[in-house]
């Protein structure tokens, strides 16, 4: 981290598959920074809903279960759910199947985005990622970015993504299952998935995941200067 007092606040969104997750662990790393994967906790709150059998047109039950409901992150981004590990149940594909969904309920994003600012706030520095961080939660960031890639580039990464886990979706699945997520991300009234006008676009189909850090870090340290 370049010799600096300032401790800047990172945004980086983007849709699913343009590689916000990987790069933004590596940057916060780097630039030795909290990290916070916003995903993680629709996710997680997803899960909830999901062994509860929470219906998303109940909104009163909706309350009840988010107001007894705890979101935390121990080392390397352990998600923790009312004190249970459930970081790798939150990547299982019956959470994929409706966290799109759950994200879209006014309710549950209000929520979570009042914890997400509280955990700018309290943050001396920190690099964010979602889909609406520099639109609704940190609009005062110091740097934003906005990845991207082509669908093509972001159904292979998927894919591996899943082999990784050892789950099993044929490509036709993956594109489906990615173009339906944007098009509930970007279509939700609430806190739509956009790129701000003040956000750099870094599109990073043709690139490799060091090249998208390494811009990244550059433009953040140079800034800092």
């Amino acid at each position: 981290m370049p010799k600096t007092n300032k401790y800047p606040k990172i945004a980086i969104d983007g849709p699913a598959g343009a590689g916000k997750s990987t790069v933004t662990r590596e940057v916060s790393r780097r630039l030795e920074l909290k990290h916070l994967d916003t995903g993680a906790m629709y996710r997680a709150i997803a899960l909830k809903f999901y062994r509860e059998n929470a219906e998303l047109t109940d909104l009163a039950a909706l309350e009840k279960i988010l107001k007894r409901t705890s979101i935390e992150f121990g080392d390397k981004q352990t998600v923790y759910l009312d004190d249970e590990d459930v970081t790798e149940e939150i990547r299982q594909a019956h959470v994929n199947e409706m966290v799109s969904t759950v994200s879209a309920v006014s309710l549950v994003r209000a929520h979570l985005v009042e914890l997400q600012k509280k955990i700018a706030g309290e943050s001396k520095g920190i690099v964010m990622e979602g889909r609406d961080i520099g639109s609704r939660v940190m609009p005062d960031a110091d740097f934003k970015f906005y990845l991207d890639a082509s669908i093509d580039e972001r159904t292979r990464r998927r894919r591996i993504e899943q082999e990784e886990k050892g789950l099993s979706m044929t490509e036709e699945e993956v594109i489906a299952e990615i173009k339906n997520r944007d098009n509930i991300d970007s279509r939700r009234k609430d806190s739509p998935l956009t790129r701000v006008d003040d956000a750099i676009l870094i599109d990073t189909t043709k690139m490799t995941f060091e090249e998208v850090v390494d811009s990244i870090e550059e433009t953040v340290t140079k800034g800092l200067r």
